[in-house]
């Protein structure tokens, strides 16, 4: 105990993170307060105790089963953020027994105080403030979101840890994966040293690498240029493998490629698998000389299709020009009957469009390019003027004149719109011939496509075929493999190195790893007498803290507890992150023997005492159901006494119909 004591001497500072009260509520009220636990530095002693032998409550309590400890290490958990599905399951259980309820803690972080509380209720976000005054809080005073201060204690716990990411896979380290550590699942059975959770998992990537790399980062144990170097063989392997990809990509495409633009052809031509390629027999049939007959097939039906393409456009053409003359004529007819439908109604507008048109037929001249006779000469044109002539309208007044030619305007108008309707019907008709053709057209056009991609692709993968003969055992091609494998070989010289250097760095026992050794040696030979020593081996995925001796489950558990213990006295170090804060939930129930289990408790007790007095560096709880040494179970040691036999004596102060399936039957 002297040497561990010594070693032990020149680390008095504060704790990062302790917890110093806990508040359990009906209602966010101090008048609702079901039970308050004062903690303090150092050793914290949560002690279920069995019931009288022959009581009523021998049966299912008779071990202090069903009183609340595992319950107590989940609230504390909860309070530091933990969302783990034993804490969120508490949560629950816990919402349906006080609806309005919740918890509240008294936290210390890098020696400030805050107060936190967090509601049973899922849906409603709990608070903080700074401080200690947790009466404030409860009145409204809380500044400061739960979510905001779990950020902070996150970021405050995790900001001294180096390097931040797993290097191989590059996952950040989070205050979650070190919050699991810390506070060990009960239901892990402290199995092994890095079983931080069970059935729920930790977060990481990789159940089994991963815990290791957070533990050394936590520690100061990896360091950068470890860090860097896993980083540089991590991305090496991705190199390496895109590499040896290239490469047999390069050794298979000139089969790939051939097997795909033969397997093309043969589709295309429907030709059977063992019909040869090529062949140098000009009696015999091959696939190229199918594509040859194939591609002269193809190009008679473009010239073809580009005939008839071009014969239907011409036809297309001329009916677009019918059409135009026959809606011009329509038009004319139009104009016609609309003249004579408003001389008939006597419309005055009509009077100057009736004149403008007789002067505009006088004024005429020359020949007609239709008739090719003169206009004047024109027996239609001098119709035209002699009935537009029939009345006067140089004086839109003589009315009268143009009443008395009624009859023959309304003839005129009846003439007219039967013209319009007959000239209607064939504008009509020559509109159905012009779609008719243009969908003719499209169609002709499609074919004739159709025929240029058959004659392109027969070409083209004759091309393809002649390219890859000529490419395929060229020099160039063989030189573009070399140079892969050289790259391949090359990458994994730098692998070899980069592994070698590595290997190195790690048989290099660093000055922290050396410390860490010696404190958990020396701690091992005062538990043991000298009788036994303790290895640190931090890069053990399995164990990384040992003992000499074997004797079963008892002392596997055992290294688990001094390793943390360990790493909780180291945290005061500058070179380590770790908290400072362990909580452990009933390490006896896990084979551990009764013998070991009390020396154990007896080995921190003395270290408390004969090391810091009351300034202990640490904060250690612990829940059991084995009494402990008798000088421990007493004040400041012991923080709460649970007792299953009376419902005062339970975390709740009354029994949960509820029944969870885990150590607690019932949430008590």
């Amino acid at each position: 105990m002297e040497a561990l004591i010594q070693h032990l001497a020149s680390k008095k500072s504060m704790s990062h993170l302790w917890v110093e009260r806990l508040t359990i509520f009906r209602e966010p009220d101090l008048e609702s307060c079901i039970r308050t636990i004062e903690f303090r530095r150092g050793i914290n002693l949560i002690w279920a105790k069995e019931p009288p032998v022959g009581s009523a409550y021998a049966g299912i309590h008779a071990a202090g089963h069903g009183v609340g400890k595992t319950s107590l290490c989940l609230l504390l958990r909860y309070c530091l953020g933990d969302n783990a599905k034993s804490v969120y399951d508490l949560r629950e259980e816990l919402f349906g027994e006080f609806p309005h309820g919740g918890v509240a803690a008294v936290l210390h972080i890098e020696g400030k105080a805050y107060t936190v509380f967090r509601y049973f209720n899922p849906h409603k976000d709990g608070r903080a403030s700074e401080g200690g005054d947790l009466e404030a809080l409860l009145s409204g005073g809380g500044n400061i979101s739960f979510k905001e201060f779990e950020a902070y204690l996150s970021e405050t716990m995790i900001s001294k840890v180096s390097p931040q990411t797993i290097p191989e896979t590059g996952q950040a380290i989070e205050w979650r994966h070190l919050l699991a550590w810390m506070t060990r699942d009960q239901r892990a059975r402290f199995t092994s040293y890095f079983a931080w959770r069970e059935g729920e998992g930790t977060g990481l990537q990789r159940s089994r690498q991963d815990p290791p790399i957070v533990m050394r980062a936590v520690l100061g144990l990896l360091d950068q240029g470890e860090s860097e170097l896993l980083q540089q063989i991590h991305s090496l392997g991705h190199d390496l493998e895109r590499a040896q990809q290239h490469t047999v990509r390069l050794k298979q495409e000139p089969d790939l490629i051939r097997r795909r633009i033969e397997s093309e052809l043969r589709t295309w031509l429907n030709a059977p698998d063992d019909l040869p390629l090529r062949t140098d027999d000009m009696f015999k049939e091959s696939v190229e000389k199918m594509v040859e007959k194939a591609q002269q097939v193809a190009t008679s039906k473009l010239d073809k299709a580009d005939a008839d393409y071009d014969a239907a456009n011409e036809k297309l053409a001329n009916a677009r020009a019918e059409r135009v003359l026959k809606e011009r004529d329509f038009e004319k007819s139009d104009v016609d009957y609309q003249l004579a439908d408003a001389a008939r109604r006597q419309d005055e507008t009509a009077y100057q469009k009736i004149a403008n048109r007789r002067e505009a037929l006088k004024s005429l001249s020359g020949p007609c390019e239709h008739g090719e006779i003169n206009f004047q000469d024109c027996q239609h044109i001098r119709d035209e003027i002699r009935k537009l002539g029939a009345t006067s309208l140089r004086d839109s007044r003589d009315q009268g004149a143009l009443a008395s030619a009624g009859e023959e305007w309304t003839a005129r108008a009846v003439s007219t719109l039967e013209r319009k309707k007959r000239v209607e019907q064939l504008v009509d008709k020559a509109r159905q011939h012009e779609e008719s053709l243009g969908q003719e057209c499209k169609a002709l056009r499609v074919a004739r496509d159709s025929a240029a991609i058959e004659v392109d692709r027969a070409g083209h993968l004759l091309a393809e075929l002649e390219r890859w003969e000529k490419t395929s055992g060229s020099p160039a091609s063989a030189e573009a493999i070399e140079q892969s494998i050289a790259r391949a070989e090359k990458i994994t010289r730098d692998i070899s190195n980069a592994t070698i250097k590595l290997h190195m760095l790690k048989q290099e026992r660093s000055g922290r790893e050396k410390s860490i050794a010696e404190l958990l040696d020396a701690l091992v030979r005062a538990h043991l007498s000298n009788e036994a020593f303790g290895v640190f081996t931090p890069r053990d995925e399995n164990r990384p803290f040992q003992l000499s001796v074997r004797g079963g489950e008892a002392y596997r558990v055992l290294e688990v507890l001094l390793g943390d213990l360990a790493c909780m006295l180291d945290s005061v170090n500058p070179g380590s992150s770790f908290p400072g804060l362990l909580v452990h939930d009933c390490p006896r129930e896990a084979d551990m023997s009764s013998g070991l289990y009390e020396n154990y408790l007896l080995l921190i007790e003395n270290i408390e005492r004969e090391a810091f007095g009351n300034e202990a560096p640490f904060q250690y709880i612990v829940t059991t159901t084995t009494p402990p040494p008798t000088n421990i179970q007493k004040h400041p040691y012991l923080r709460e006494m649970l007792d299953p036999s009376v419902d005062d004596g339970l975390l709740f102060k009354q029994r949960f119909s509820g029944v969870r399936e885990n150590s607690e039957s019932t949430f008590i």
